[in-house]
């Protein structure tokens, strides 16, 4: 998935899934209650959603194309970190 791609992805759907990810471990997020955790989660996800759409529009396509290497290089890391770890996990032998 290319930069764009996920910009475009993450101005959609694909934010709850990132908003989700981030706040699931949070002590601080996981200890509210009721409506003020639904309300502050959807403020999370308009605030990203938002910000990836402002960025997709806005940032010249050339600046979008000279940081796509590191964006390609931390979502590699991403991947092996989190999910390599994830999938370790529930297929260890205990």
């Amino acid at each position: 998935m290319s930069l764009s791609e996920f910009l475009v992805y993450l101005s959609g759907v694909g934010v709850i899934t990132v908003i989700s990810f981030l706040f699931e471990d949070w002590a601080w997020y996981q200890s509210l209650v009721g409506k003020t955790k639904q309300i502050v989660f959807f403020v999370a996800c308009v605030v990203v959603a938002i910000g990836a759409q402002l960025t997709v529009v806005y940032v010249p396509a050339d600046i979008l194309a000279s940081i796509a290497p590191y964006f390609a290089t931390v979502a590699a890391i991403f991947t092996y970190v989190f999910l390599g770890s994830e999938i370790h996990d529930k297929t260890k032998l205990e």
